[in-house]
């Protein structure tokens, strides 16, 4: 008899540009595959359901930890002066216990940033990102 597991978020780890980015506490992302409606002229009901464009976008929350130096000494982001040359990066999510991709996308930049200073409290980072191709092992086989 088969048994399920289940992943849990302690079983992931997440590589930024080919890195673990160790402070990493949640990813949350969204694939839209960009199906939608097509419609005739004067039609109330779609015609059929076409691909128009595909994005991955997601924020990553963190810690921002002291001496570490933020996104830019993880070579997530570049530095202010060097914004116009802003790189894409790879994002991959892989199981610890058997080191298979749960998914990887080879290109994302950082869109946005957020930190959340409480008083007396743990420093937070949060950053959007927006990405191209994601791709499961499936896709990737």
């Amino acid at each position: 008899m088969s048994t399920s597991q289940v992943l849990s978020g302690a079983c992931c780890k997440v590589y930024l540009a080919g890195k673990v980015y160790p402070p990493c506490q949640s990813v949350n992302f969204t694939i839209d595959y960009g199906e939608d409606a097509i419609y005739g002229i004067d039609s109330v009901f779609p015609q059929e359901i076409a691909i128009t464009r595909l994005i991955v976008q997601g924020t990553i929350t963190g810690l921002i930890i002291k001496g570490m130096g933020g996104l830019q000494a993880y070579d997530i982001r570049p530095k202010i002066l060097d914004i116009l040359r802003n790189p894409y990066i790879s994002l991959k999510i892989t199981d610890r216990a058997t080191d298979t991709d749960i998914i990887t996308v080879p290109n994302i930049k950082i869109c946005q940033e957020q930190i959340s200073i409480l008083a007396k409290g743990i420093v937070k980072v949060s950053f959007n990102f927006k990405g191209i191709i994601p791709m499961t092992p499936i896709d990737m086989s």
